[in-house]
C-alpha cells in the first residue's frame, strides 16, 4: 500500500512530466521541477502527516524563485485537495 503522500508527489511528477518538465528530490526532501537545461522551474516545499499536508510553491520569476502559493490541506478535504491539484495543472 502506497502513503497518502504519493497520492500528491505522484500528481506533481505526472503533470509536470507532461509539461516536459522533470521532477527532482533534493536529500532535503524538496522537490525541484526542472526543465531540460536542469533550470529549476519550480521548487515544491512539502509537508506530510497523518492529518494534513503543508505546501510553499516557488516559481520562476525572472532569474529568481519567488513565493507562488502557500497551503495547508487535511487529507479529508477534497474540495481543497482537487483546487491545489487544479492549480498545479494551470502552472
Amino acid at each position: 500500500m502506497r502513503p497518502v503522500s504519493y497520492v500528491i508527489t505522484n500528481f506533481i511528477e505526472k503533470t509536470m512530466n507532461a509539461k516536459g518538465l522533470n521532477l527532482f528530490v533534493t536529500a532535503e526532501g524538496k522537490y525541484l521541477i526542472m526543465d531540460a537545461s536542469y533550470e529549476t522551474m519550480y521548487k515544491f516545499d512539502l509537508t506530510f502527516s497523518d492529518s494534513d499536508f503543508s505546501c510553499q510553491i516557488l516559481a520562476r520569476k525572472g532569474s529568481n524563485l519567488g513565493i507562488e502559493r502557500t497551503v495547508n490541506i487535511s487529507w479529508t478535504n477534497g474540495k481543497d485537495i482537487r483546487d491545489f491539484m487544479e492549480f498545479i495543472r494551470n502552472l
